[in-house]
């Protein structure tokens, strides 16, 4: 995250201004900035409170103005807990489907024959961990089948920024400032869409439901970005270049570490995230042999999303597919310790663990 002194020239333009939330000046240069930094327009750009409130505000735009009835929505079984959170709080009623071995994410061919498919108000799909997902695959599905389509690319934006956002025609993405994220400003998220009035909609539901006056017009959230979490972002987007550089030290330290443990697979940035460094181990059996060499010397490891949404009590009420490639991927990534001043000599010492 940025330092006290690059924050300071944000902070003394607040007092200025004596603007703090509300869509401030700052807001409106990050947005501004962001969507330079995409190549998109600025009106395809909407800045929100948190990641999660990003999917949240867009799946309430897109619903009130679908038309489709369908309460079901289809979301994977592996993916960190907010997806699900979201769409429930919007009204939909979650069914877990299972996903694809080699990508880990949902593939909408295996979606078009779902048995209930004729229930489906929304999709959701996860570019889980920031990895690469079809975005014109799934506009494909949303113009063939009628059915709303949000992408949670909450890890994405790291991913997005490295060239113009090649986003599809009208699907939105709900991505993630957080400070666990490649960008972060602590706590924020981004919608971005190539629909405008869509974006303009969303801007409306996480603003109380006002647009241009003080009569509400739907029934809306606050779910507005602060100007202080504004002034984090912009620092942060002034020094990203260097922590981007920062960011792939780590992968190459890691790649250039000893050898791994027999059939597993490390994956670091361009792959996924650059907040991420995975170990894909062979069986749910030597997942737990390294997380168990790792943890006895002292190193953190993470299982982001968790044994996936089936194994955790608020989500095991949900109705579901069979979710056997979930069920197996979730036992056997790893989440290695990633941060930009990670030392190489740490980064030397987990991966000699992982090769024993």
């Amino acid at each position: 995250m940025p330092r006290v002194d690059k924050l300071i020239p944000y902070l003394r333009q607040i007092d200025e201004a004596r603007i703090y939330t509300n869509h401030g000046p700052l807001v409106d240069l990050l947005e501004t900035r962001m969507a330079a930094r995409l190549g998109l327009r600025r009106s395809e750009v909407v800045s929100c409170s948190t990641g999660t409130m990003a999917l949240t505000g867009v799946i309430h735009a897109l619903r009130s103005r679908s038309g489709r009835t369908g309460r079901l929505c289809l979301i994977p079984a592996y993916t960190f807990v907010a997806t699900a959170g979201a769409a429930l709080s919007c009204g939909y009623e979650c069914h877990l489907v299972d996903v694809d071995r080699d990508s880990w994410a949902l593939e909408p061919d295996s979606l078009r024959c779902h048995p209930r498919l004729g229930e489906v108000g929304l999709v959701i799909p996860v570019a889980p961990y920031g990895r690469t997902i079809d975005l014109q695959a799934w506009q494909d599905f949303h113009e063939e089948t009628g059915i709303p389509v949000v992408i949670d690319a909450a890890a994405c934006l790291d991913r997005l920024m490295k060239a113009d956002a090649s986003l599809p025609a009208t699907i939105p993405l709900a991505v993630s400032m957080h400070a666990t994220k490649s960008f972060g400003c602590g706590e924020g998220g981004l919608v971005l869409s190539r629909d405008g009035a869509l974006v303009q909609e969303t801007y409306k539901v996480l603003n109380n439901g006002f647009l241009g006056s003080r009569d509400a017009q739907v029934v809306g959230l606050n779910g507005r970005l602060s100007e202080y979490a504004a002034a984090v972002a912009l620092a942060e987007l002034d020094g990203f270049a260097g922590k981007s550089g920062q960011w792939a030290r780590v992968a190459a330290a890691y790649a250039a570490a000893a050898p791994l443990a027999p059939k597993a697979r490390l994956w670091t940035m361009p792959e996924i995230s650059a907040c991420y460094v995975l170990i894909e181990a062979a069986s749910a059996r030597d997942a737990t042999v390294l997380v168990e060499r790792l943890v006895e010397h002292g190193v953190d490891i993470r299982r982001w999303y968790g044994a996936g949404l089936p194994a955790h009590p608020a989500y095991r009420h949900l109705s579901r597919d069979p979710v056997p490639a979930s069920d197996d991927i979730a036992r056997r990534v790893i989440g290695l310790p990633c941060f930009t001043d990670l030392s190489e000599a740490d980064i030397d010492l987990i991966a000699g663990l992982l090769a024993t």
